[in-house]
């Protein structure tokens, strides 16, 4: 998890997704269409975000099919924060 404090424009995070120890997205989220809390505020009227919860935006460079047993990586700012494996 990042604290908060360690956060200090939301709209302005360098991001990077592996899938099978291959770097298949790297980018900064000032480039998304969409702000952080906008796309917050709209997945949370359909659906309950827990803690742990992903939201795939989709369309950066990289994006591609994920299958079962493919294994993810999710990095902010160089820092893993989560590895997953698919079932």
């Amino acid at each position: 998890m990042v604290a908060k404090e360690n956060i200090k424009d939301v709209n302005n995070i360098d991001f990077r997704l592996m899938k099978n120890n291959e770097i298949v997205q790297d980018g900064n989220t000032s480039h998304m269409l969409w702000k952080i809390d906008e796309l917050i505020e709209y997945v949370s009227k359909y659906f309950t975000l827990k803690i742990g919860d992903i939201i795939f935006t989709g369309t950066p460079a990289g994006v591609g099919k994920v299958i079962a047993n493919d294994k993810l990586k999710g990095f902010i700012n160089n820092e893993e924060l989560f590895s997953i494996t698919i079932k």
